[in-house]
């Protein structure tokens, strides 16, 4: 058994098996292609394609366990979150098709695509501030003032546990696994994915990732002072971002995670245009983080049995058109 598996705030196995029980009937099992033309050696590579997911995303995943977990007078008063615009199109599907008023707060910049998504659904949609940082803040002081319950996109054990779903498919689909990537903001998406895959395969490598311009949890575990962490644009912004103080994620990301890679922005271009023209998918940039990482490091893994997590698809099309 992985030590950190057992704690106070989160047991990986136990909670990531009650989620996949819970949400089944709202998500996708998302496919697993293989990636042959990575390959420089005799190990296996292949995507996990959430970008397939219901909205796009692996967001929805967390979103309705944490929605569907709720008590009746949380229920009633309604929720309130913050979103780059994946999270908050998870909690607008969920919360839609549960009977719970959300309202969903996003920067001002948020990705065209994503509101457009937004506008679509009957949520209490509203644009504050440039950074996510800022619509937490705002998220926060409302909820706390509305005396509704903050949902957040990556500090919450029930919106862990659903993101941990995805490892339930990953051991059935590829058994043999032996190596994960998995990009990295709040950290919500591999302390899910790790803690469930530590316990069933305790020897498996975690490779975390994240934009060289903003690695936020990359940073908080090195302890690198505040005035010289990176929090620049960057292409990858569903992982954009800060992370809320004494968030359970950073324990959880510090036990779990084996390796780093931080991948550049012209790196993120090359993987994105990788997975149109050799598999026709249409990723955002975080989507693109595993695979660019994956690239860039393909001879450390040549020989490994290794899942990429490409874990989002929603952005402008002019934007990615201008790219590719």
């Amino acid at each position: 058994m992985y030590p950190f598996v057992n704690t106070r705030i989160f047991t990986g196995h136990d909670m990531v098996r009650r989620a996949e029980n819970r949400i089944r009937s709202y998500v996708r099992e998302t496919f697993l292609e293989p990636s042959p033309n990575l390959l420089t050696g005799d190990g296996v590579v292949a995507l996990k394609q959430e970008n397939l997911q219901v909205t796009g995303s692996f967001k929805v995943r967390g979103a309705f366990n944490k929605l569907l977990s709720l008590n009746d007078d949380d229920k009633v008063k309604g929720v309130v979150t913050a979103s780059a615009g994946n999270h908050g199109l998870g909690v607008a599907l969920a919360s839609m098709q549960l009977g719970i008023h959300a309202t969903v707060i996003v920067p001002e910049n948020v990705d065209p695509s994503k509101k457009r998504e937004l506008e679509r659904y009957p949520i209490e949609l509203q644009l504050v501030g440039n950074t996510f940082e800022e619509s937490e803040d705002a998220a926060l002081e409302m909820a706390a003032a509305q005396e509704k319950l903050f949902i957040s996109p990556y500090n919450d054990p029930e919106v862990i546990a659903g993101q941990g779903t995805i490892a339930v498919e990953l051991i059935k689909q590829l058994p043999e696994i032996d190596t994960v990537f998995v990009a990295v903001g709040g950290g919500g998406l591999l302390s899910g994915i790790a803690a469930y895959l530590k316990s069933a395969k305790p020897e498996i490598t975690v490779v975390a990732v994240s934009p060289t311009n903003s690695p936020a949890m990359f940073d908080e575990l090195a302890k690198t002072p505040f005035e010289f962490r990176a929090i620049t644009s960057t292409l990858s912004d569903s992982t954009a971002g800060g992370i809320q103080d004494g968030s359970i994620t950073i324990d959880l990301c510090r036990a779990l995670i084996d390796q780093w890679v931080l991948v550049e922005e012209e790196e993120i271009v090359r993987a994105m245009k990788y997975l149109f023209y050799e598999h026709r998918m249409v990723v955002e940039g975080a989507g693109a983080l595993t695979v660019a990482a994956y690239m860039k490091e393909c001879d450390r893994y040549k020989d490994r049995t290794t899942a990429l997590v490409v874990c989002g698809g929603n952005i402008e099309m002019k934007h990615f058109c201008s790219l590719i």
